[in-house]
This record gives C-alpha cells, structure tokens and sequence, in this order.
C-alpha cells in the first residue's frame, strides 16, 4: 500500500525534474519562486494541452471551493480539520488515480510525466487542510506561470 508515498502509477521520474511543492515553505516562496521553478521545469517541447490542464486545474479547484463553502463560518481549526478529513480528503486523494489514468501508455488523454509527478507528488505531500489550501494556491500560481511561458499548448 502507498499510503500517500511518491506515484504508485509505475511513473518513472524525469532524471531532472524535481516536485518543488513544499508544504513547510513560506508563502512568498511557495506562491512565487517555487511555483515559477516548477512551471519552468514542465516540457516546452511537448506541453500539456490547455483542455488537459484545466481538467485537473478544475477539479482541484471545485474541490477548492466545496471545502471554503463547508467551512464558511466554522471559525475552530478542528471543526475545519475534520471536514476536510471527511468530506474533500478523500475526493482529492483520488485525483492521484485520475493523473495516473492520464499517463497510460494508450489513450488520447496522454499528459507529460512531469505534470503528472508535480501532481501525483504534490497531492501526495498533502496531510492536512492547510497543507490542503497551501497546494491549491501553489497549483494555481504553477498554471499561470505555466500560461504565461508558453508550457501550455492551445491544442
């Protein structure tokens, strides 16, 4: 069992390509320079379809927004703790088995391994429902770093 451990997917790591979601990293850095390192580190030669991206982008993100609606005025950390843990945990950790159906070797639903690492890795890393939110913040500044250096095609 992987227990929330490096891809269990059979992904192979990219001999240079290094998952850079920390979740102890402070937010400038996180939000700023790791991100942009990590939008830089994706293949320019072949990148990720734009449908592909906000594919996962979106399902993160509704994810996202279905936990901000069930803490909305929950003010206590382990009132907002146990939703996460209960009610998005579950569906989020499962996106790691979605990524790992888009890298198979057939299909037309192909992403690059090392999406597929910066996700699989990174959702992996998450234990809790501020790690939960620092990911999807993180995530969000890879895509628009992503977007504006030209790793995302319009295919």
């Amino acid at each position: 069992m992987n227990r929330g451990r490096a891809p269990s997917y059979g992904g192979h790591r990219t001999a240079s390509f290094k998952v850079l979601f920390n979740p102890a990293a402070e937010d400038r850095d996180l939000y700023d320079t790791l991100a942009e390192q990590q939008a830089m580190a994706m293949p320019s030669e072949k990148p990720i379809s734009s449908s592909q991206l906000r594919r996962f982008f979106g399902e993160v993100k509704d994810l996202y927004r279905q936990y901000n609606a069930l803490v909305a005025g929950k003010p206590d950390p382990a009132q907002r703790a146990e939703i996460y843990r209960r009610q998005i945990e579950p569906r989020f950790k499962l996106v790691r088995s979605k990524v790992a159906y888009a890298t198979r070797a057939s299909g037309q639903t192909r992403i690059s391994r090392e999406f597929a690492n910066f996700l699989s890795e990174g959702i992996a890393k998450v234990q809790d429902h501020e790690q939960f939110v620092r990911f999807v913040t993180h995530f969000e500044a890879v895509v628009g770093f992503m977007y504006g250096n030209d790793r995302v095609s319009k295919r």
